[in-house]
């Protein structure tokens, strides 16, 4: 057995497949890794069925990370026509499926998630059809569109305490002295 072999995996082996999935890491999510919303379109409302944090609520709040994938499927439950829109803080669409009136019938929308993304809604129905999205941290997006992060501030606070710390311990000294003065001979 030669030095670089090791069981039946080869050094070049190992590195070849590691080198492979460094590659996929780095050009970004797999489809396995996109995350489904499953939602039914009616009049009244859009009726969330999955994941489990929505199944059986009205207009339910969409939660996105920015940069992660995401698939909207949705089934028209009442055979009157709708769509599925993702709008911006201004009401612009950003992304949308076509109208559709087929009972049953199913659409699918797969994006990825944006800071600018605010809301989804039906555009023949957009007062009663109508969610939130709420973005929370994560992704390379949203670090770049939000500003400072908690842990930022933390280390900063901490890099500050660690500069004025000897300063202060400097200054106590001189104020109330080591206590080793010598006291004059009398």
């Amino acid at each position: 057995m030669s030095e670089q072999q090791t069981g039946s995996t080869t050094r070049r082996a190992f590195l070849t497949t590691m080198a492979a999935g460094s590659l996929v890491a780095a050009s970004g999510r797999t489809d396995a890794q996109t995350e489904t919303f499953r939602l039914g379109g009616e009049v009244q409302a859009w009726q969330g069925q999955k994941p489990s944090s929505i199944a059986g609520k009205s207009n339910p709040t969409l939660e996105l990370k920015p940069g992660q994938k995401y698939r909207v499927v949705w089934e028209n439950l009442d055979g009157l026509p709708h769509n599925f829109v993702l709008l911006d803080d201004s009401g612009n669409a950003l992304e949308s499926s076509d109208i559709m009136s087929q009972k049953g019938a199913t659409q699918t929308v797969t994006f990825t998630a944006t800071s600018e993304m605010a809301k989804y809604h039906c555009e023949v129905h957009p007062t009663t059809m109508v969610g939130t999205i709420q973005l929370s941290g994560g992704g390379q997006e949203a670090d770049a569109n939000r500003g400072i992060s908690t842990d930022s501030y933390i280390f900063a606070a901490a890099i500050v305490l660690a500069a004025i710390s000897p300063l202060l311990f400097a200054f106590l000294l001189m104020v109330f002295g080591t206590g080793d003065r010598v006291r004059p001979s009398g």
